[in-house]
This record gives structure tokens, sequence and C-alpha cells, in this order.
């Protein structure tokens, strides 16, 4: 998971196998040499994962539904128009049926954060980030915009941790919205990547406090309202 002198590493390491065994998976099962971006997540889900994937009207403030005897995915016909928010709520349930497989019979997103447990809910959306963007795309994407815009990964990484002006200018405006079209993913969940990985040194790509910096503030509370 390595790009020249460039390097990320997962926080959450058997969240992030998991993701990527599935990534592997789907990409032998299609014959692929490169993993295709954006992930197509609905695709993979019912091909090579052989999962059961349906949109359907699930209820006031029920975003998806993800039934792991079943191995069946339901998500929200209201976000039928939200692509970036229905692809992660699709690798959200992906993520209970391959992590939590024994823990219920139903797992249930619920807009309102009433998480029956917040570790699971955490590790279910760590797992949609990671399977959406994965860490080697991850890394390669970065280090291409970066150099792209004349700086280099590390140094802008450093800067951005120091809450540098022109450094979080260059992620609000270049990188994330480069992430979000690379990936199909929201701000605000290209954003949350970036904490979720850590340099070799063991300290977080960007701290949590950095990108917060970058969102507006109702994505902010979204994101803390997650976990």
């Amino acid at each position: 998971m390595t790009t020249a002198a460039f390097q990320l590493w997962p926080t959450m390491r058997r969240v992030e196998r998991t993701a990527w065994n599935a990534i592997v998976r789907c990409t032998r099962a299609q014959k692929l040499s490169t993993i295709p971006l954006p992930i197509p997540v609905e695709q993979w889900i019912e091909g090579p994962l052989g999962i059961s994937f349906g949109i359907a009207a699930l209820g006031p403030g029920v975003l998806g539904i993800a039934r792991p005897t079943e191995r069946e995915i339901l998500v929200s016909q209201a976000l039928a128009d939200q692509e970036a928010r229905f692809r992660f709520t699709a690798a959200h349930e992906l993520g209970h049926i391959l992590l939590h497989p024994r823990i219920t019979a139903e797992f249930r997103e619920s807009a309102d954060g009433d998480f029956v447990d917040r570790k699971i809910e955490r590790e279910a959306d760590r797992f949609a980030a990671a399977f959406l963007m994965p860490l080697p795309a991850l890394t390669f994407e970065f280090s291409r915009i970066t150099g792209q815009n004349s700086t280099e990964p590390n140094g802008l990484l450093s800067a951005a941790r120091r809450a540098d002006t022109a450094a979080l200018q260059l992620f609000r405006t270049v990188v994330l919205p480069h992430m979000t079209r690379r990936f199909g993913v929201s701000l605000s969940a290209a954003a949350r990547r970036f904490a979720d990985v850590q340099l070799p040194t063991g300290e977080p790509a960007l701290p949590w406090e950095v990108c917060a910096m970058l969102l507006p503030p109702e994505q902010v509370r979204e994101a803390l309202r997650r976990g």
C-alpha cells in the first residue's frame, strides 16, 4: 500500500483488511488488472459478492437496511438522487454484512442518528470509506493531485497539520474536490478518510480537528454525530 516515498497506512486494520479483501475478490472475479474508480458498489454487491441489493421505501428516517442472514441490502429510495450518500450507505450496509454477520438479523441506519451500538456503526462507516476509497488508490490519487499542483504529499500534509492557510486552501479547492469526483463520495467522506489513515510515524494523516476546518459546519456536525 505504497507509492514511491509516500505512504499511508490503516488505523482500523481489521476493517481495512476486510474491505480490501472484498475489493480483491471483486477484481479477481471480473479479471480486472486495476481497481475501477469510482468503485461500482452496487454491481459488486450483487455480482462477485453475491448479495441481494434493492432500492425501497424504508420508512421515515431509515436510510439503509442490512440483513446478514438473508444476505440482503436495501437502500432508501429517498437517497436515489443523492449519488454520494447513496453509494456510501450501500457500502456501509455491506460493511455490516461482512464485519458483523452474527450480531443481529437486521441493521437499520437511521437519519436521526439513533445508533444501537456506535462502535459497530463506526466500523461500518470506516468500512464504507475503505471500500470506496481503497488505500492504494487514495495514496496514488493524493500523490498525483499534489504533483499536479507543484507540491508533494508529505509536505502538504505537514503544512495542513499546522493549519497553514495556503495548505488548507489547496485541500478545500483542489484536493478534496478531486477526491469526491474520483471516488464518487461526499466532501465530508473524503475529508474524514484522511483522519482515518496514518503516516508511517503513527500520526494521523490529518487530525480530525484539521479535517473539520475543511468542511461546512453542518457537515462537521454530521460527522461528529456519527462518531
